[in-house]
């Protein structure tokens, strides 16, 4: 016996009738109350559905179609998306800080579960200075941190993003990968007719262009 099924609601009902109205034993009056409470289970079974499509972190299916279309209109769409990685784009994009680093660091941790690695090479804080220190990057190293800044790339930056799991198509090996080889193991073409689930390229390219400063281009190496 579960909350709000047909039991549950005839021995709720049961106990709140006085004893003397019945014997203990009353099968026409289990029968009518029975009746009853089947008719109440399925009306509770929707309202508990109901108030879980209500909030975003519980929708489901075609409501949480209908959630970001409240909130965001045309702005997100599921694109094939599963409803835990849809959910997770509404979340981030709503009251998202935009047009900021900030806000492109933040949504992109939330979709691949790691922080972006971001270098502007216009920006003295990702630069540097000779025998300086960076803010963002770490103490300078010849090719092993840091970077060389140029005033002659202005407003461009240079995004790394490094997926926590793995996403695209299901048993099918990424490219540069081991486990298959030109003609042989598991690895194929992939075109846009092809389902590919998790967080796709398609996705935190989105994210970013919605999230990124103005007039900004970011170049994108996705891992």
């Amino acid at each position: 016996m579960a909350t709000g099924d047909s039991n549950d609601i005839l021995n709720r009902v049961k106990r709140l009738i006085p004893n003397r109205w019945f014997s203990y034993v009353a099968p026409l009056r289990d029968a009518v109350l029975g009746g009853l409470s089947d008719g109440t289970a399925w009306c509770y079974g929707w309202y508990t559905f109901a108030r879980q499509q209500a909030r975003i972190a519980t929708s489901t299916g075609v409501f949480l179609d209908i959630i970001a279309y409240d909130y965001l209109g045309r702005h997100l769409l599921r694109s094939g998306a599963s409803d835990k990685v849809f959910r997770t784009q509404i979340m981030s994009t709503i009251l998202q800080e935009r047009v900021t680093r900030a806000g492109m660091t933040s949504v992109i941790t939330k979709l691949v579960g790691n922080a972006p690695k971001i270098f502007e090479p216009w920006n003295t804080g990702d630069a540097g200075g000779w025998s300086g220190k960076s803010q963002t990057v770490g103490t300078f190293a010849y090719g092993m941190a840091g970077g060389w800044g140029s005033l002659q790339l202005p407003g461009q930056i240079f995004m790394e993003v490094t997926r926590a799991a793995p996403s695209g198509v299901a048993g099918v090996a990424g490219w540069g990968s081991y486990p298959g080889g030109y003609g042989a193991g598991s690895i194929e073409y992939v075109g846009p007719s092809i389902t590919q689930g998790g967080v796709t390229n398609a996705i935190i390219e989105d994210a970013i262009h919605l999230t990124k400063p103005s007039g900004v281009t970011v170049w994108l190496q996705i891992n």
